[in-house]
């Protein structure tokens, strides 16, 4: 999961960057202080409220939301049943909540049938709890440590197999037991339907009970050495013990507890399948239990009949994967063929190739791009004379700046979370903050291709290699499932995601800015782009070499590794030639600036920000998120001489 705090850390940082504000509210031409002052409130409670939100909270916030389960969400709630299986006391007390739903119907082989949570909770997990007990034998320990030995998850249904260490502390011995389990979860992640068989259980039985047979002559004071008849006291004393201290009163089932002794010595001790007819939960609930330690045996220990056993199916929720999904209402009158072209469609594994995959949050992340386009079309439009003066093409390039600043930070934001992937650390919250941000960026440079009336080749190559190469990586890792490559898609999306201060300095020159500080961000840009490239670019190479050649055996693996080299030449080409077009472009300022000439004292007298030059040139137009110096006096008469 996230790092605690990282996510916090992060967006206090970028909350800071609200302190050039006032600046930033000078680049625009902000007719009204106080919808100037409204604006920047909101944006700092937006901020302020983001950063209050856990990390988890943030995460889910970013998720996409779906009615359907991640099967790691399965395999976590498997996991929390396991330890509340090693722990039943903890689970019986209360002090563990119990991984059952309310309406919960278990079936246990040895057992029987159970309904309702309570019922499920006493016998699944109060079963094993008196094996705890220090000075007294039980026949059935105490779990202590599982190993899961198999498992497979069909959401909403998981296959496991539990070998579970049982513990006797009177004989400080423990033995193995193997349990099989189909569970069916609901919504909640919360057990509904559970079917489970003790795997050997009477060679399990047959194994431990001669073990158990010395010890238990010792606490009952015998002298037999017959295995049946030791184990038909022991049982006889515990169940006439609990019947005399639990069963009094309206719950009294025995005369005494003599009668009680008698008449459990007059039956046969149960089978090893027969564990529903021999148990201790009387403690728990004695106005339900008391009835089955009696002479009949209440609605549980009584005998069944095998067949019904066999084909009666008591659960709540079908335990068939593939069509559990469907109900009988929805599968009414549609034919058996189609019902099993239904178990197809939900069977169907997407990949990141599949055609038919519909990706919802794909499709609104797009209109969020046309929305915040429009958005800040009509923001520069209402508060931009700059802007307004522009052409069609030049305002549009301007949108497309804001949008780069923005996304392209929110897109480096989570790569920065995603980071330990580098480092090997692998979680699946890292991998979706990964994939995240690579959405961002070709869903950002999708837009920009079709939004923008004319691009040049250069940064038309960029896009479309960039866009490729998330593509290849993306579906490679799905099909090959070599974990290193999302450490190439980390280091690749860096190449896009630390750009903001090119789009910054483009965006203050469209706007008509202060030169001299324009001038700077793009000479600071060029120099920053250009390193930032070559060193993603070397670093993307060697960690290509260093974890991933070990899989050229295959020809795929060899062609992924030449389209890399092929793809990252290309952007190398074009980025070089941007940062070069970016250090020619502060030059251009840089000369236009020691051209100037100061203007008139007249002229200085109406507006002290303004400054002519020789070849007064207005450029195009852009960006919005940068400071415009209009506002107040910046340039004194004589400063460039």
């Amino acid at each position: 999961m996230i790092k605690p705090g990282v996510t916090s850390k992060l967006l206090v940082s970028a909350l800071r960057i609200l302190t050039v504000a006032p600046y930033v509210s000078k680049c625009i031409h902000w007719n009204n202080l106080w919808l100037r002052l409204i604006l920047l409130e909101l944006i700092r409670l937006i901020f302020c409220w983001y950063i209050s939100l856990s990390d988890e909270a943030v995460f889910q916030l970013l998720a996409p939301a779906s009615a359907l389960r991640q099967p790691y969400e399965y395999l976590e709630a498997i996991q929390t049943f396991a330890v509340a299986f090693t722990n039943p006391s903890s689970v019986i007390n209360g002090s563990i909540s119990s991984p059952l739903a309310e309406n919960v119907v278990g079936r246990i082989d040895v057992t029987t049938t159970f309904v309702g949570q309570e019922l499920n909770t006493e016998y699944l997990f109060g079963l094993f709890v008196e094996g705890a007990s220090e000075n007294s034998t039980q026949l059935i320990g105490s779990p202590s440590s599982y190993t899961t030995q198999s498992l497979v998850v069909e959401p909403p249904i998981v296959a496991v197999s539990l070998v579970n260490n049982l513990i006797y502390p009177t004989i400080n011995s423990s033995f193995p037991l193997q349990i099989d389990l189909f569970i069916a979860f609901d919504d909640d992640m919360k057990i509904i339907s559970y079917d489970a068989i003790l795997r050997r259980w009477s060679e399990f039985f047959t194994y431990v009970v001669p073990l158990l047979a010395p010890q238990i002559a010792k606490e009952l004071n015998s002298t037999t050495t017959n295995t049946t008849e030791l184990i038909t006291m022991k049982t006889a004393i515990d169940v006439c013990g609990m019947s005399t201290e639990y069963c009094t009163g309206d719950n009294q089932v025995y005369d005494s507890n003599d009668a009680c002794m008698e008449f459990m010595s007059q039956i046969a001790f149960g089978n090893p399948w027969e564990g529903g007819m021999d148990n201790d939960m009387v403690k728990y609930r004695p106005e339900v239990h008391c009835p089955h330690i009696g002479p009949t045996g209440g609605d549980m220990c009584i005998a069944r009949d095998y067949v019904q056993l066999t084909e009666d199916m008591p659960f709540n929720s079908t335990l068939l994967s593939y069509n559990a999904s469907y109900n009988a209402l929805d599968l009414k009158n549609v034919p058996d063929r189609n019902q099993n072209e239904l178990v197809a469609i939900e069977t169907e594994i997407v990949y990141m190739t599949t055609v038919a995959f519909y990706s919802v949050s794909c499709v609104l992340y797009m209109l969020l791009l046309y929305v915040m386009a429009k958005v800040i079309e009509i923001s520069f439009g209402r508060f931009s004379l700059s802007y307004r003066s522009m052409s069609i093409t030049n305002q549009r390039n301007s949108v497309t700046y804001v949008m780069d600043i923005l996304l392209t930070g929110g897109a480096l934001l989570f790569q920065l979370i995603s980071s330990p992937v580098l480092n090997n650390r692998y979680t699946f919250a890292a991998s979706g903050m990964l994939k995240l941000a690579a959405l961002i960026i070709s869903g950002l440079y999708i837009f920009e291709l079709t939004y923008r009336i004319t691009m040049r080749w250069p940064l038309m190559s960029h896009h479309f290699c960039t866009i490729f190469a998330i593509v290849l990586l993306l579906s490679v890792l799905s099909y090959t499932r070599h974990p290193a490559l999302m450490g190439v898609g980390e280091i690749w999306l860096f190449q896009a995601t630390t750009e903001q201060s090119v789009f910054v300095g483009l965006l203050m020159y469209r706007l008509d800015c202060s030169p001299k500080m324009t001038r700077d961000i793009l000479y600071f840009a060029a120099v920053q782009s250009f390193i930032f490239k070559l060193g993603f670019a070397a670093y993307l190479l060697g960690f290509w070499a260093q974890h991933l050649v070990q899989f050229h055996s295959s020809s795929d693996d060899v062609a992924l590794s030449v389209l890399l080299v092929i793809l990252t030449v290309l952007l190398m080409s074009t980025q070089v030639y941007g940062a070069k077009a970016v250090w020619g472009l502060a030059k251009k300022i840089d000369r236009d600036m020691n051209n100037c000439v100061p203007p008139s004292p007249a002229e200085s007298s109406k507006s002290r920000s303004t400054l002519r030059f020789k070849k007064f040139y207005h450029p195009p137009v852009s960006r919005f998120f940068v400071v415009y110096f209009e506002a107040f006096p910046l340039l004194e008469p004589g400063v460039f001489h």
